[in-house]
């Protein structure tokens, strides 16, 4: 059947506007908050400063750096003192493990128990744009777990610009965009903090007059 140009349009603005209704209730849902960032969770990466210990062998105990290849060198589980090990994308946890196999094929230790923690995190970085003071690209501080409050993210720009719209600020995560309320946010208490990880992208929109 032939829809006649008046029925055509009708039906574009109803579906846009069901559309539009849609989106806008799917993005003005909160971020729902990040899984924690522990040993089980984070990926090693390249540039990252670990500790690696054993139980019950102190001299053991040392401070590697995964190379640009992903790769560590721990010369204590060799007896030629070169061991390179992949460290690159393993969690602390499964690197200890291949700690274990390779001591333990390597005579080194007929019982390993290895400990591996990141006491140094490469830069990772977010992007917050709009209205602040300083948008770019930011890293997050050296030396810490990459995750701040959104808040946090802003006062590190430098803070809002008089054009800010507190009450709308984007943030991007993968494919999903959020519409976060961060002035009413701010007044309620006991609200769970809204926390910025690695590749985030917050947009602070502007005020509407």
């Amino acid at each position: 059947m032939k829809l006649s140009p008046k029925s055509f349009l009708t039906g574009l603005a109803l579906c846009l506007l069901i559309t539009s209704c849609a989106t806008k209730h799917g993005s003005d849902l909160p971020p729902p908050p990040p899984p924690p960032l522990s040993a089980g969770h984070y990926s090693i990466q390249p540039g990252d400063l670990l500790s690696i210990s054993f139980a019950g062998e102190p001299d053991l105990t040392q401070q590697v750096r995964v190379d640009w290849n992903g790769m560590i060198n721990v010369p204590t589980l060799s007896a030629e003192g070169n061991a390179e090990i992949k460290a690159a994308g393993s969690s602390p946890a499964t690197l200890a493990t291949k700690l274990n196999s390779y001591a333990v094929v390597n005579r080194i230790l007929v019982k390993a128990r290895a400990q591996v923690q990141v006491i140094e995190y490469v830069s990772l970085a977010y992007s917050i744009l709009g209205q602040v003071t300083q948008p770019g690209r930011y890293n997050f501080p050296r030396g810490v777990q990459p995750r701040l409050t959104i808040e946090e993210a802003v006062a590190l720009a430098g803070g809002y610009t008089r054009l800010a719209r507190q009450s709308r600020v984007l943030l991007k995560r993968g494919a999903q965009v959020y519409a976060v309320d961060l002035k009413k946010h701010a007044m309620l208490p006991g609200q769970q903090p809204i926390i910025i990880i690695p590749g985030d992208v917050i947009t602070v929109s502007e005020r509407m007059f």
